[in-house]
């Protein structure tokens, strides 16, 4: 047996490699993890759903229901699209939202690769890359979410969250009952670089070279992504059939 690129929590070791596949654009983005900051303190137990009794969330019948308790969420109910909820921690880069990463050259090299854990594990879960975005659907033009019958997970969702982007999480019970929330991170706050070696890369994107792989669930490539993506590491990624040459020329732009 090899050596495994992650630990027993799933996230990545020092060392090793992460690459993230963006469907949107059939490119990957490839980081060698050169350390994890929060080594030895990988849980958050954050707490409830960040829900004030008195909330307005939208009702998988028809119309509205109202939070009745703090991180309670209401029978039949979700949070409708460009409402998604973000994690507020005072003294983080954006108090409204814990896992927002600044641009600035000081942080680009900063990603955080997150696993959102929620009790029950019976809630829809949902993401908004960027705020606003539906980003999942059926064969290509059917939308999904947390309100339909497809494009969501439960209990668990994995990613990453890059620098310059804010997201939104959307929750939805639908069950009969109201239920008590609670919310807990499993996280690596990594110190990345991109190798520079481009025969590596290519191995790497033809798995001849262990990486943890994962596919975040951007369908819409948005300028918003694009420009948070070009601002931070000077490419877009790579495509996932790259010759070594063209990762070559590629590796001229990149950042970090």
């Amino acid at each position: 047996m090899g050596e495994s690129v992650v630990d027993k929590l799933g996230l990545v070791e020092e060392g090793q490699y992460l690459t993230v596949f963006i469907p949107a654009t059939e490119r990957a983005l490839v980081f060698q993890v050169v350390s994890r900051l929060n080594r030895g303190y990988e849980i958050f137990d954050y707490g409830l759903i960040p829900l004030s009794s008195g909330d307005t969330l939208t009702s998988l019948d028809g119309g509205t229901t109202t939070v009745p308790a703090d991180g309670v969420l209401p029978a039949r109910s979700f949070t409708p699209l460009n409402e998604g909820i973000q994690f507020p921690l005072e003294n983080a880069f954006d108090e409204n939202d814990m896992w927002y990463i600044p641009t600035e050259p000081s942080y680009s090299n900063r990603l955080f690769h997150v696993k959102t854990k929620v009790t029950p594990e019976f809630l829809k879960l949902g993401i908004e890359i960027p705020p606003g975005i539906e980003q999942s659907a059926f064969q290509t033009n059917v939308s999904g979410g947390i309100d339909k019958d497809f494009g969501f997970t439960r209990g668990m969702i994995e990613l990453v969250h890059f620098p310059g982007i804010h997201y939104k999480y959307r929750f939805a019970n639908d069950t009969n009952m109201n239920v008590y929330t609670y919310v807990k991170f499993v996280y690596g706050e990594y110190i990345v670089r991109i190798p520079r070696d481009a025969s590596l890369i290519c191995n790497i994107l033809k798995r001849k070279v262990a990486s943890y792989w994962l596919t975040m669930p951007i369908r819409k490539y948005e300028t918003e992504i694009k420009r948070a993506f070009v601002n931070t590491y000077g490419i877009e990624g790579f495509p996932i059939t790259a010759t070594e040459e063209e990762v070559k020329e590629i590796l001229e732009k990149a950042k970090i």
